[in-house]
């Protein structure tokens, strides 16, 4: 089979899966506000998908190196698809089973990434091009997800969501079996082995750089995910409208996506690197302003940045990596992309209780620039000679 066969399978099932995803997270702050939850409940169970998305967004990796992509990719919709399951079979207690479908989805969430895109950044050929593909297809299915779950809600029903989003999932593990199995050079000769890489993997300066980077790429994301579609409901959108407005995050990622790789060939990965990062700090300033025109400018100013970002660290880190320890540097990597998924609906539901919604943005805005301000300071850090793995920089 050829290798852009694979690539369209990966590509199909992420679609899927992005699109259940999405779907579920934005159903369930929609969920917790038809049941009258406090914002800072909302923002709780926003952050809960984190409490398992980040030690297996840690273990996907060394999983990756030792077992391969296509098995994390199955246990990944399998644990999406039953997500919806879930929540459905749970109505009895809803709380509750909201709680376990999002910890669910959290755990299918840290995995599926790295499997995807290490399975991506092993094909031959134009790495940044198939990564940036990969991103558009992605976050086409999230458009579609955060577009379309205000909608599902208001005519199926927030239960008929739940079942049409772990539908999703079942369909992309149908897909995911079809992919081949593939024979990797410096495999792990067992989980111990791919685990004991950790630790070496996150001393190395491009990893904690591009780590950096990924942070940034995550807040707007976040955002899009809990608090964006919160902010658009109190301005006085429906359900539906706020849905479509959050989703310009995701329409941004796309365009960014299917450019980014010309774009890094032309200016050079420094560079798009600084642009997105100061970017992703101005969306934010402008999400201060408490106007939904303004808004929605800001929301796909921050999807196209993190789409740049998104391209930029998967490429630096693919590229400095080998088969053997690839999964494990972009696992490492992403530690810093899952952090900021938990921890900026967490600041931002505090924030908002405490000082409004304005000032919550130009915080969260001067925070940002702060990281982007350090990415450009430890730069040429991470190009200083490294006793392990290939140091080849990228354009």
């Amino acid at each position: 089979m050829s290798h852009r066969a694979n690539l369209q399978k990966v590509y199909a099932s992420g679609f899927l899966f992005n699109v259940s995803y999405l779907t579920f997270a934005v159903l369930i702050p929609l969920d917790a506000l038809q049941q009258h939850l406090p914002v800072w409940m909302v923002g709780i169970l926003a952050a809960i998908p984190g409490v398992l998305q980040l030690p297996t967004r840690i273990l996907s990796g060394p999983l990756v190196d030792w077992l391969g992509e296509r098995w994390v990719l199955w246990v990944t919709f399998l644990l999406a698809s039953l997500a919806g399951l879930i929540v459905v079979a749970g109505e009895a207690f809803p709380m509750a089973a909201l709680v376990v479908g999002q910890l669910f989805m959290g755990a299918a969430r840290g995995l599926f990434w790295i499997a995807a895109q290490a399975e991506v950044s092993r094909q031959p050929g134009n790495r940044a091009q198939y990564l940036g593909l990969f991103t558009s297809y992605t976050k086409g299915g999230a458009l579609i997800g955060i577009a379309a779950a205000g909608g599902i809600a208001e005519i199926l029903g927030i239960v008929g969501g739940f079942v049409l989003a772990g539908s999703l999932s079942f369909m992309a593990l149908v897909i995911g079996l079809t992919l081949p199995k593939r024979e990797m050079n410096a495999r792990p000769a067992s989980l111990l082995g791919a685990v004991q890489r950790l630790w070496p993997a996150s001393r190395k300066p491009f990893v904690v750089v591009n780590g950096l980077v990924a942070l940034l790429c995550a807040i707007p994301q976040s955002l899009a995910q809990s608090f964006y579609p919160v902010v658009l409901i109190r301005l006085g959108l429906s359900d539906s409208a706020a849905s479509l407005v959050t989703a310009l995050m995701s329409l941004g990622m796309i365009l960014s996506g299917i450019m980014g790789a010309r774009v890094l060939q032309r200016i050079g990965m420094k560079r798009m690197v600084a642009y997105s990062t100061a970017l992703v700090a101005v969306s934010l300033f402008f999400t201060a302003v408490h106007q939904i025109g303004v808004d929605g400018v800001a929301i796909f100013l921050g999807g196209f940045a993190a789409g740049w970002l998104n391209i930029a660290f998967l490429t630096a880190v693919s590229a400095r990596s080998q088969d053997g320890d690839r999964g494990t540097n972009l696992g490492v990597t992403q530690v810093y992309f899952v952090v900021a998924m938990a921890a900026t609906p967490l600041l931002s539901g505090w924030l908002l209780s405490a000082i409004g919604r304005p000032e919550t943005f130009l915080v969260e805005g001067l925070l940002a620039l702060g990281v982007a301000l350090l990415v450009v300071l430890l730069w040429r850090w991470q190009d200083r000679p490294q006793g392990e793995g290939r140091q080849e920089k990228p354009a």
